[in-house]
């Protein structure tokens, strides 16, 4: 797996991180985002003129209050859209909802599902089979409900979703997708409706990679948090499909990132993303920040 830091360095981040977490929530806003910047970028961010990609998120972050980004992150009512606009085999099914934990019905669940929040990004319970110790997954899956995803990015659009719980199929485990690497993720980074670049996640619990393409999948020469995979990735057979969903989805967006799937050959809608990263992942070579910056316009 990939390490980031080493076992020592690892152990003292989760010992300090309550610490942090306390001082965080006590900065504001503005200042949290510059701190958070500076300890990834190894500078301030120019919010007063930004021209970075990352600069552009961290403005976003602080003032970007457009009334549709909320419901398009809200992976309930993003869902309920993308079924709306282009077909419910578009979507991942939806196997049940629920507003508080202590409403799951384990015994009711259809094995193997993922339980994920709606307001957060990151935090999904995979469950195999009916779990042996429910109390503790109902707990987990209770702090999730309370975690404030916007107090830890101060990414405004999460604070205007009600927190609830959704289950959808574990599709890896399922046998519906996925061989030697996973299943692969494939985010679609869009600007005012044009696809730029086409970031490519596998082995995501194993190893993980991450690559990037243009439209027509040659290979880009940069990497992003993660190094590029050491094999050969194929096209996806609907990629052409995929570009015309994504475009579709991003026009009327200055920029965002279109997350799909290819899933028994169909194309799967993942989610919308207004704030990749956070703005924190580092470009290599860091050029590429400023190459993506100019095309948000």
């Amino acid at each position: 797996m990939d390490d980031r830091g080493g076992p020592l360095k690892n152990a003292l981040k989760r010992l300090l991180k309550p610490v942090w977490v306390v001082f965080r929530d006590a900065l504001p806003a503005k200042t949290h985002v510059a701190l958070d910047h500076l300890r990834n970028h190894g500078k301030l961010p120019d919010l007063q003129h930004p021209s970075t990609f990352s600069e552009k998120i961290a403005y976003r972050k602080l003032y970007d209050r457009d009334p549709r980004i909320p419901s398009l992150v809200d992976k309930i009512s993003a869902k309920e859209q993308m079924s709306s606009s282009f077909g419910a085999d578009f979507i991942i099914p939806t196997l049940a909802m629920f507003d508080t934990a202590d409403e799951i019905d384990f015994a009711a669940l259809i094995y193997p599902c993922v339980v994920k929040p709606n307001h957060a990004s990151g935090f999904n319970v995979f469950l195999r089979e009916r779990p042996a110790n429910e109390g503790e997954v109902r707990r987990r899956l209770g702090r999730l409900l309370r975690y404030r995803h916007e107090r830890a990015s101060e990414e405004w659009a999460y604070s205007q979703i009600a927190p609830r719980l959704l289950v959808e199929p574990w599709v890896v485990e399922s046998g519906i997708e996925g061989g030697r690497h996973g299943l692969i993720d494939y985010k679609f980074h869009t600007f005012g409706g044009r696809v730029f670049a086409i970031q490519v996640d596998v082995d995501r619990y194993t190893n993980h990679r991450r690559s990037f393409f243009d439209p027509s999948w040659t290979p880009m020469q940069f990497e992003l948090l993660y190094s590029k995979a050491s094999y050969q990735i194929p096209a996806p057979v609907a990629l052409n499909e995929m570009l015309h969903y994504a475009a579709q989805i991003g026009e009327g967006f200055a920029y965002v990132r279109v997350d799909l799937y290819e899933v028994g050959g169909r194309v799967k809608f993942g989610e919308a993303t207004f704030y990749p990263g956070a703005g924190l992942e580092v470009f290599k070579p860091p050029e590429f920040d400023a190459v993506f910056g100019a095309l948000w316009n």
